[in-house]
């Protein structure tokens, strides 16, 4: 779902707008291309989390922890800003044909459950990204602090800052701002 995006605070107007809906605090960037899917229609967490660690040193997915169930607005800028917010991270993630699928956690375990669902769904086709292939650096900038009660104050909560790698960045060990 693309959206408007009035500049508050210095924030950039983002190439994209896409709102995210978020029922278990988890977002994530994915190749739908490549990223594989199916875990075990009895999946465990232990197992979704070691299947999240293994896609994402295969470069084929980013997922971190949001600190609050949402209804997320996401901006997406195609270049480097100098955006800051309450925290950030940069991670690498190909794009095996030219395109990602910003989704979230309830997406990734259904396909994990179902070897009949595939990324994106149906109710995902808004979320995806069209990029050039190879190799991307991702950096998530999650705007306010989601454990205080102060209403965020800017129009959208997290800017994807997404660019070509001129050289990938070390794979992350762990899920972000806390694990699944």
């Amino acid at each position: 779902m693309f959206g408007l995006f009035r500049k508050k605070k210095g924030t950039p107007k983002p190439d994209v707008s896409i709102e995210i809906t978020d029922d278990s605090g988890f977002l994530a960037i994915i190749d739908p291309d490549a990223y594989s899917g199916f875990v075990h229609a009895d999946w465990t967490l232990d197992m979704i989390q070691r299947h999240f660690l293994e896609e994402m040193r295969e470069r084929h997915l980013l997922i971190w922890r949001t600190g609050l169930e949402h209804m997320w607005q996401v901006g997406v800028l195609f270049q480097p800003g100098k955006v800051s917010g309450f925290r950030e991270i940069v991670g690498s993630i190909s794009s095996s044909k030219g395109r990602f699928l910003l989704t979230n956690y309830e997406s990734l375990t259904m396909a994990a459950q179902f070897p009949d669902v595939r990324l994106p769904q149906k109710h995902e086709q808004g979320q995806i990204l069209a990029v050039s292939p190879g190799c991307c650096d991702c950096r998530v900038v999650q705007l306010s602090d989601p454990e205080t009660d102060a209403p965020f104050e800017e129009p959208v909560s997290f800017i994807y800052e997404i660019t070509q790698a001129t050289s990938p960045k070390e794979v992350w060990s762990e899920i972000p701002w806390g694990g699944v």
